[in-house]
């Protein structure tokens, strides 16, 4: 009995100097952009598939930043003098969108996501035989 005391006792004081332990970098939180959820699920190939998407970023320094769309560089969403920040997005489409965070102030991709598509079904033609009789 006096052992298991003495083990939790053990854990409870190593806990921290474990968690000291790790490398410099892991600490900080690095420069992301996130889209929950990063699939969306439609019943038939080539249907549109809908879905409320969260983006959300970060980044290690406060600054300005826009959201745009990858394929269309079409500028979705800006935060000025801001180190994080969050999209609600309507995702409707037929295929895979995918998303750039740039900085305003110098106009380079900074970190970029994609939303993927998948189907229940996919379509399958069937091949169709003429017949006479």
């Amino acid at each position: 009995m006096f052992s298991k005391y003495y083990l939790c006792f053990t854990l409870l004081l190593s806990g921290p100097l474990l968690a000291e332990q790790q490398p410099a970098g892991k600490k900080d939180i690095e420069n992301a952009l996130v889209a929950l959820p990063d699939t969306c699920v439609a019943l038939r190939e080539g249907r549109n598939c809908f879905a409320e998407v969260d983006l959300t970023w970060h980044q290690q320094q406060v600054g300005n930043y826009c959201l745009r769309n990858a394929q269309s560089k079409h500028i979705i969403q800006c935060w000025l003098m801001q180190q994080k920040g969050l999209f609600r997005y309507q995702f409707d489409s037929a295929e895979t969108i995918g998303f750039e965070l740039i900085s305003s102030d110098n106009g380079k991709v900074v970190a970029s996501t994609e939303i993927q598509l998948q189907w229940v079904y996919q379509n399958r033609q069937k091949k169709r035989r003429w017949r006479l009789f």
